[in-house]
């Protein structure tokens, strides 16, 4: 086995870090707007932080471990040597004694040089996540073997720690380049909003916009829809099926958002939460007072309005038991007048079991007076029902439940 290259000798560490902070800020300028308002600015901070920050050399000195390997050693250019051609290489038997010494962090840390440093660097071998130190000998000229081996890996020590006190300053200062980073962001999808916001037309949502984190927004008109022989006259809104399943589909895609950053969203109440979910809808439906708008009223409401009518009504309830998912489908139906046929409750399960949880919503809904008949729908924690409306029991509506599961 080979020596392996030079460690640390491959360009400075601070031009490494300074790279980092680069794409760290380019990072930041590529955040989708609508991702931009729904975090705060701890959470996209955390977020390039967690991406961008350094994850420091640790070797385990006490797990290295030692090897032996049969090798070859030309021995011609060696003036001690009684070697008759020196015009090529003269093989002898040898043997490499090689130290294997794991350890955690980045590997491309060994290739940089740190901010002390000396003009001969050690020589060692990266293989994974394992670092080899090898010194090689004539089988007859094995002395001092074991003293060049220490005196390498004890090189390597001091270059680490230098290096080591050089990553953790520099991921200290990217908390705050981080910070900065994404107020910034924040300010830019911010201005271009109130950009927009001043031409006073509406504006077009994107058909190939990803749901939870498209930018654009649209307002359009509500074409009539009919879900029972009682249908609406032409001059009501109804919320088309497909817009319907689209709004559902913004919901639901936000889990994506809780699962990347489950710490972000482990200690939020109820209100924040739920604000969460309408700063994404709002990512994909902006417009004014006559047009379809998401609204944010009072604590509870998720509302699409068009023509001062609600047309998709939703609840952010935590689960707190059947009863609570009883009065939640009550509270749904005291919002829904005669022509409202599109809800939804979105339950936030915290510090439960998600699969006990979600054994009780049929029976629940089915046991309500208002259930007429349940829709087989999407997966294991999307439920769709069929309710009458609370004075009309030949008058029907749609009720959807989104259950989520709330880091704790």
């Amino acid at each position: 086995m080979s020596r392996g290259d030079y460690l640390f000798n491959e360009g400075y560490l601070s031009a490494a870090f300074e790279g980092r902070r680069r794409e760290l800020e380019q990072a930041a300028q590529q955040i989708p707007s609508a991702h931009a308002l729904a975090a705060s600015v701890e959470e996209l901070a955390g977020e390039l932080i967690d991406r961008y920050r350094i994850e420091p050399l640790d070797l385990d000195w006490d797990q290295m471990s030692v090897s032996v390997e049969d090798t070859r050693v030309d021995i011609s250019g060696d003036p001690r040597r009684l070697v008759f051609d020196r015009g090529g290489p003269f093989l002898v038997p040898g043997t490499t004694i090689t130290y294997h010494v794991p350890f955690r962090g980045e590997s491309d840390l060994f290739k940089f040089q740190p901010s002390t440093f000396t003009l001969n660097p050690p020589r060692a071998q990266v293989a994974g996540h394992e670092l080899r130190i090898a010194e090689t000998r004539p089988a007859d000229a094995t002395e001092g073997l074991r003293e060049e081996l220490d005196r390498t890996a004890s090189s390597i020590k001091s270059y680490v720690t230098t290096v080591r006190s050089d990553v953790e300053r520099f991921n200290k200062e990217l908390e705050q380049s981080a910070r900065g980073a994404a107020e910034r962001r924040r300010a830019k999808v911010l201005a271009d909003r109130e950009l927009v916001a001043s031409f006073g037309l509406p504006v077009k949502r994107r058909e190939d916009a990803a749901p939870t984190y498209a930018t654009p927004a649209v307002r359009r008109a509500v074409p009539r829809e009919s879900t029972s022989a009682k249908a609406p006259s032409s001059a009501e809104p109804v919320l088309p099926a497909e817009e319907y399943e689209h709004i559902l589909e913004v919901l639901r895609t936000m889990t994506h958002v809780l699962e990347r950053s489950p710490k972000a969203f482990a200690t939020m109440d109820e209100e924040s939460l739920r604000q969460h979910f309408l700063v994404q809808l709002n990512g994909q439906y902006e417009g004014n007072a006559t047009g379809e708008t998401f609204n944010y009223e009072g604590k509870t409401d998720i509302l699409v309005r068009d023509r001062d009518r609600n047309l998709f009504i939703g609840e952010c309830k935590f689960w707190r038991g059947a009863q609570h998912l009883m009065e939640t489908i009550d509270q749904i139906l005291g919002y829904a007048s005669w022509r409202d046929t599109k809800t939804a409750i979105l339950l936030f399960n915290r510090n439960r079991e998600l699969t006990k949880v979600l054994a009780q919503i049929s029976p629940t809904v089915r046991s309500h007076p208002s259930f007429v008949r349940e829709v087989a729908y999407g997966g294991e924690t999307d439920f769709r029902f069929v309710l009458h409306h609370r004075d009309d029991s030949e008058r029907e509506l749609t009720l959807t439940v989104l259950v989520f599961d709330i880091p704790a």
